[in-house]
């Protein structure tokens, strides 16, 4: 198959399991929400962001673009997810994106794009307060407190006599998140990721 006949694939890295299942449940709502056909793509978990370009570059090029050219597809993008709370008192930066995305480029794929998740991927399921409450049975919105998004998850979960825990729980709650909700207070995170999908929803 002659290279110009290859479909679009596009490539998003997480950093863990709760932004993996999250991410797989936007891009199933995406393909059914979209007026337009929604480009290849898969979400590949990176486990971390410890040695992160050498990481993306030998996933893509010793496994993802040599499975994709079997399928028929062409790696056209590559997007990274990441919580910032990662990186918001590092002294230096953890990650040098700028490298991170020259040498994406020097493995032949045109686009790159970064997904910043504020603060952390708990924020955006609280996005959904009304379908998380439904899902845990709860009737009264309790009062959230602690310093973070998976503090206040954990509370909710305390208050429904269950334990929230990273990468299991949300298996179970991703098929009721409302992401019509999740996208309209993250639409500007997640635009150029829909540019790069080919994503049409309004």
């Amino acid at each position: 198959m002659g290279k110009n006949n290859l479909k679009p694939h596009v490539v998003i890295f997480v950093e863990g399991d709760t932004d993996q299942i999250f991410f797989d449940g936007l891009l199933e709502y995406y393909r059914n929400q979209s007026t337009t056909p929604v480009h290849s793509c898969e979400v590949k978990n990176l486990k971390g962001v410890s040695r992160y370009t050498s990481k993306v570059t030998g996933k893509l090029q010793n496994e993802i673009c040599p499975k994709a050219l079997k399928k028929g597809l062409e790696v056209k993008a590559v997007c990274c997810s990441y919580d910032t709370d990662v990186f918001e008192f590092a002294e230096r930066p953890v990650v040098d994106w700028k490298k991170v995305e020259r040498e994406v480029k020097m493995l032949g794929i045109k686009e790159f794009c970064q997904v910043r998740v504020e603060r952390m991927i708990e924020d955006w399921i609280l996005d959904d307060m009304k379908g998380l409450m439904k899902f845990l049975r709860l009737t009264e919105m309790p009062k959230l407190s602690g310093n973070n998004a998976f503090d206040k998850i954990q509370l909710l979960f305390k208050r429904a006599n269950k334990v929230y825990f990273k990468g299991i729980s949300i298996k179970s709650v991703v098929g009721t998140i409302d992401y019509d909700a999740v996208r309209k207070c993250r639409k500007t995170a997640l635009k150029e990721l829909e540019q790069l999908l080919n994503v049409n929803i309004d």
